[in-house]
């Protein structure tokens, strides 16, 4: 067996048994990720079995009996009919390598197109209403202390809209589509840190992200965004959360800045 790109070769008596697997989240189908959001969010398997239950399902693998000493009789449709072959578990070892991705939900850069015929917004939420972004971020926080799926189910409803962007009253979400919205929103968080480092700065000795001193901020940055005026907030509220991010940032930058002149004074 060997590993070549995004192939995998196994030799069997005969030929060479050729099995394509995704090497990353946007190689995921829909109906691979929700696949692998649901062994994920199952919270039943360890990371190497979800990965080997992976491989088997995306590579099309059917497992007909396990034997002594580590190796399993198997067959894959190849040219219109079965191929049997011999798998031994130093080569599953090596070919869930190439599903390592799955072990790290905030790098997830999809998400679940549609759930229950609401679409999804922008994958990094661009174009979404900087209030929905708080709520967003107070039900994330919530769920995070309360472990309470009804936050979750919160935060789909502002995530997923029908056509005419109306939110769908409720949501009773399966175990995909919540480990969907959790994954999706830990990745927008990691990527707008990146890109708003100033005002998602690192706190404590772990360098997390305190999101509900986040909020606190937010609720401060907001009456410095209206100069006091709170006739304006509404204004700030319905604008795009980039937006107001962008704005937030800068000013926790001039406040770094005029900290660093002045703190000591």
């Amino acid at each position: 067996m060997r590993i070549s790109g995004k192939r995998v070769h196994i030799t069997s008596s005969d030929r060479v048994i050729r099995l394509k697997c995704p090497t990353s989240w946007a190689k995921l189908s829909e109906e691979q990720l929700r696949y692998a959001l649901t062994l994920i969010g199952s919270n039943l398997y360890t990371d190497v079995e979800v990965r080997t239950l992976l491989l088997i399902r995306l590579c099309g693998i059917h497992v007909v009996k396990q034997h002594a000493g580590g190796s399993w009789s198997c067959w894959v449709m190849q040219d219109g009919r079965r191929t049997y072959f011999d798998l031994r578990s130093w080569q599953v070892q090596s070919m869930i390598m190439q599903l390592s991705f799955v072990s790290k939900p905030d790098d997830m850069d999809v998400r679940l197109e549609s759930i229950q015929g609401f679409k999804a917004a922008d994958k990094l939420l661009h174009g979404l209403l900087f209030i929905d972004y708080l709520n967003i971020e107070m039900c994330y926080q919530g769920y995070l202390s309360t472990k309470d799926s009804g936050r979750v189910a919160a935060m789909a409803r502002i995530l997923y809209r029908d056509s005419e962007g109306n939110m769908p009253e409720t949501m009773d979400l399966d175990i995909a589509e919540q480990t969907n919205v959790l994954f999706w929103y830990a990745h927008v968080k990691k990527v707008m840190a990146r890109h708003f480092p100033h005002f998602f700065r690192p706190v404590g000795g772990n360098g997390t992200v305190d999101g509900m001193k986040l909020l606190d901020q937010a609720n401060a940055q907001m009456r410095a965004l209206t100069d006091g005026d709170i006739t304006k907030e509404e204004q700030v509220r319905q604008s795009d959360c980039w937006r107001a991010l962008t704005e937030l940032d800068a000013r926790a930058r001039e406040a770094e800045e005029f900290n660093r002149k002045y703190g000591n004074k």
